[in-house]
């Protein structure tokens, strides 16, 4: 009989089994074990990188533009007396006053999502600045408000919106006008 490397454990098995494979069947085992293992691990991690069971929230950003230099501080230098100043122009009528940013009603409503700003940083400020952009652009109703504030946002972001509206279906509607300037804007339910 051929010496084996396991020989108490090879005729132990021959004993019980009649046949002994040979020590290669160990290798194997543990190779399939090995193999097993990680597939597991894959399967596993896998699934932490899915989202969480629950609804999804797709949020809609817009590239930040960085605000304009703040004008030098003027410099202080002789005594002299300064020149009085022309007057401003009084507005006429074919003067239009600037459009306001636009503040959310207290009811809930529908709206069109320019943009949504991550609250973090200079958030609030890039979002005033959209707003702004958007009104110059045209779109009327334009404003910013704090999702953490509204039931049906996700917090954390500043959301630049476009008017309220009484239906979801009025509000699509003035989402397909936008997205001429805005081609990433949707309509969305904003609740308190």
């Amino acid at each position: 009989m051929p010496t084996r490397r396991l020989s108490s454990f090879g005729d132990a098995w021959e004993r019980r089994l009649g046949r002994y494979p040979g020590d290669w069947v160990f290798a194997s085992l543990l190779l399939l074990l090995v193999a097993a293992g990680s597939a597991t691990a894959g399967i596993v991690a896998g699934r932490d990188t899915e989202a969480t069971g629950g609804p999804r929230t797709i949020v809609a950003t817009s590239p930040v533009v960085p605000a304009p230099p703040a004008p030098p501080e003027p410099t202080l230098g002789t005594t002299t007396a300064a020149a009085p100043r022309p007057a401003a122009p009084r507005p006429t009528k074919t003067q239009k006053a600037k459009p306001k940013i636009a503040a959310w009603p207290a009811a809930s409503g529908y709206t069109v999502v320019i943009a949504s700003i991550p609250g973090r940083g200079t958030g609030l400020a890039d979002a005033t600045a959209k707003a702004k952009e958007a009104l110059a652009r045209g779109i009327r109703g334009a404003g910013v408000l704090d999702s953490g504030k509204f039931a049906s946002l996700h917090p954390g972001y500043y959301v630049v919106f476009a008017g309220v509206y009484p239906t979801l279906e009025r509000a699509q509607t003035a989402a397909h006008s936008v997205a001429s300037k805005y081609p990433n804007a949707y309509a969305r339910q904003v609740t308190r």
